[in-house]
């Protein structure tokens, strides 16, 4: 151990083992790093007298004033008041504060205007794409010779129907092809289909069971309310023949049915923010007529030049952009089986 420099971890009969340790260095490199210190320590010394020397050879100089110091003083304060003005006094100052004021409200209602503009063309683009779907609908009218149901069948069918564990919902697309489909199925294993309508009016309701009723050729039972939604119960009819076309051809596909109430949502959104615009704007408006008639004899050139920057033409305000209203709709590339997961139940 006295030798190597070693640490002595474990001795036994048989064998003694030593550690070297993390700071182990072979003689060789251990000469050389020393060396290196030992270099470098003398360079620091040096450098160290060659600044002292330097600094002992430089006299500081103290440096004149050429003219006397004026801040915070009288003087200062003539000069800074003949070259930027007098001080704003109470009355300056209310008169900019309306000014301020008078300047917010124009840009803000001006502002409310490109908005309206911009949410118009948006609606007129919606309706554009919204026709350009519904073209490819041509909706069923009525049989005339509708199969009839008693009362006592009625009330049997629809208690039935009620208790019914299957049903279908429907969703945001609403009646396209895909929903009459689904009825055939139910229709193929049982002779009632319940479906389920959720987040609609009543009359929108009385709508759908009105169009699913001349589009299957069912008979329409009933229309409850429950607490999982609207309830619509057919019944398929005694001399039911399923047909060998089970999609309508007069109906929107899936992928057309998306689209239709993707663009009903977005005419929804945009009639509301138009409204709340419309609103907006009049109460920026009743604010300005009530500010200028406070202030008419004080400062005629500011409300005139408000009135001109507000009969400013903001008609040609450019749209964003197409955003996509008029997309393509025509793709019938849709998969029955998927269609058929996603709706029988």
């Amino acid at each position: 151990q006295k030798l190597t420099g070693g640490v002595l971890v474990s001795r036994n009969k048989e064998y003694i083992i030593f550690y070297r340790g993390n700071d182990f260095v072979t003689p060789k490199v251990r000469k050389v790093l020393v060396e290196q210190q030992q270099h470098a320590i003398t360079q620091q010394e040096q450098e160290e007298l060659a600044r002292l020397k330097a600094s002992a050879s430089i006299t500081a100089i103290p440096k004149a004033l050429k003219n006397p110091l004026v801040a915070g003083t009288l003087a200062e304060t003539r000069e800074a008041t003949s070259r930027w003005g007098d001080s704003l006094n109470d009355e300056l100052r209310k008169k900019e504060n309306n000014r301020l004021i008078l300047a917010k409200h124009t840009s803000l209602l001006k502002n409310m205007k490109r908005k309206l503009i911009l949410a118009k063309t948006k609606v007129a683009k919606a309706e554009m794409a919204l026709a350009k779907v519904q073209e490819y609908l041509s909706p069923a009218e009525l049989p005339t010779d509708l199969e009839t149901v008693t009362d006592e069948e009625r009330f049997l069918f629809r208690r039935i129907g009620l208790k019914m564990k299957a049903f279908l919902m429907l969703g945001r697309r609403e009646v396209f092809d895909g929903t009459v489909q689904n009825m055939h199925f139910h229709w193929k294993h049982r002779e009632l289909v319940k479906i389920v309508v959720k987040g609609k009016t009543f009359e929108q309701v009385k709508h759908i069971a009105i169009s699913l009723e001349a589009e299957s050729g069912g008979v329409l039972i009933a229309l409850d309310k429950t607490t999982k939604g609207y309830s619509i119960i057919f019944y398929r009819g005694k001399n039911y023949k399923r047909p060998q076309v089970l999609k309508p051809r007069n109906l929107l596909t899936r992928r057309r049915a998306m689209a239709r109430s993707i663009e009903l949502q977005r005419r929804e959104a945009l009639n509301h923010h138009i409204s709340v615009l419309r609103h907006k704007i009049w109460k920026l408006k009743s604010q300005l007529v009530q500010m200028r008639a406070a202030g008419r004899k004080q400062d005629a050139e500011l409300l005139q030049t408000v009135e001109d920057d507000l009969s400013s033409d903001d008609d040609n305000i450019q749209d964003e952009g197409d955003e996509a209203y008029l997309q393509t709709y025509g793709s019938d590339d849709e998969d029955d089986a998927d269609d058929d997961s996603n709706e029988y139940l």
